[in-house]
Order: structure tokens, then C-alpha cells, then sequence
């Protein structure tokens, strides 16, 4: 078996069925999805959909647990998003709902720990608020204000001997620093969608069709 692991997808459906086409695959291969598959692309319905069909480790990320809460208790600022992806779900609402409530907020190995957002410089994933680990991208020292470039990136301060594989901060686009790899690489903003195969730690990318949303839109 070998481990793949694959970026935000945020419903760009065709970007990911050309990436599984170009990794030449063996049917060996177990996939991790970084999380938030849903929402801004054209087709979340469609990529959670294949990627069910999938052997996978499936990542909570800030989109995904963002809709959960969105559908316990309407509103917040992604409100329009989300109610488009409940048009899309339709009658299968429920089912989708059901499934994503079972994502998990990270996913450790001997080896890696796979997380959507980062880790929390002084905790362990387990110890770890899952709004810390979907959404951290800088480090205040308390977790109030984790996108100000202002502050450190939370892997520069990171210790662990594990490596780490995370999405979420397409700003940055492929970032491979120290023993973290970040393959979040923006294609529903018109940028790529990556993957890396742990064995070899190659990574594959596949540019964006189009520009899905602008990058100043939610």
C-alpha cells in the first residue's frame, strides 16, 4: 500500500478526476483527502460523489465543518455558499450530512500526521480543538487570530519529528518546508490541484481549467 494525499479540491470535480488519470494508479494506493472538498468549485455533489467511491482517509476541513454547523444553526458569513451546496445535495441532504459528521479531524501514522489547517505549537492533534487544527495557519499564542501574516506560520515553530501533510493555505501555494509538506495549491482560484505519494514524496499537479471564484470572494 501506498499512501497518496491530496489537496483542496472545493468541488472542482474534473481537476480531480485528471489527477487520478495522471498518477498512473495501481489500485495499491490508499488516498488521504486534506479536507474541504466542498463549496466554491463547480461540482461539490460530484466530488463527493468519486471520492466515496475511493479507498480514503477523509480530513475535516474548515469548509466541511463549517456547513455541519451552518446546518445546526443557520447563518455565519458563508451562509450563501452553503445554502448552495444544500440545493445541490438535494434529497440526499441527510445522507451527505451523516457521512461528513464522520471525517476526521486529523490522522496519524508512525510516520505522518495528516491534518486539513496545522498543529498548535505546544499540543498534541489529540489534545487539539478542531477549529485549531481546520483553520490554523499563523500562531498568536493563543489561537485568537491564526491568519495574520503578522505572526509566525504555525510549521515554523513546529518540533515534531513526524512529518506533516496539510492543505488550507493556497496563499502560500505548494510549501515544502522542514519535514511539512503544504498541498493546498488554489485551483478553484484558477492555480493547480495537487497530490504527493508518500513513498516517493512526488508530487503531481494539475493546473485549474478556469478560475472558479475570485480570490477576494469567500
Amino acid at each position: 500500500m501506498d499512501w497518496i494525499f491530496i489537496g483542496d479540491v472545493h468541488g472542482c470535480l474534473n481537476e480531480l478526476n485528471l489527477l487520478l488519470e495522471q498518477m498512473h494508479l495501481t489500485g495499491r494506493e490508499k488516498f488521504v483527502f486534506l479536507g474541504d472538498l466542498i463549496n466554491k468549485g463547480p461540482d461539490s455533489l460530484g466530488v463527493l460523489s468519486r471520492v466515496k467511491e475511493l479507498d480514503a482517509v477523509y480530513l475535516m476541513g474548515n469548509h466541511e465543518s463549517g456547513f455541519l454547523k451552518y446546518i445546526d444553526n443557520p447563518g455565519g458569513k458563508r451562509r450563501r455558499l452553503f445554502e448552495q451546496l444544500k440545493v445541490q445535495l438535494g434529497d440526499s441532504l441527510e445522507e451527505w450530512v451523516f457521512w461528513m459528521r464522520t471525517f476526521l479531524p486529523y490522522y496519524e501514522t508512525d510516520e505522518f500526521i495528516a491534518v486539513h489547517g496545522g498543529l498548535h505549537p505546544d499540543l498534541i492533534p489529540s489534545e487539539t480543538e478542531i477549529d485549531i487544527l481546520t483553520n490554523i495557519r499563523t500562531w498568536d499564542g493563543h489561537g485568537r487570530d491564526m491568519n495574520n501574516i503578522g505572526h509566525e506560520p504555525w510549521y515554523d515553530l513546529y518540533r515534531g519529528k513526524k512529518t506533516v501533510i496539510y492543505g488550507h493555505w493556497a496563499a502560500q501555494g505548494l510549501t515544502i518546508k522542514g519535514n511539512t509538506f503544504g498541498l493546498d495549491t488554489g485551483c478553484v482560484w484558477g492555480g493547480a490541484l495537487t497530490a504527493m505519494r508518500w513513498s516517493t514524496k512526488e508530487v503531481t499537479q494539475v493546473s485549474a481549467l478556469k478560475t472558479y471564484m475570485a480570490i477576494n470572494n469567500e
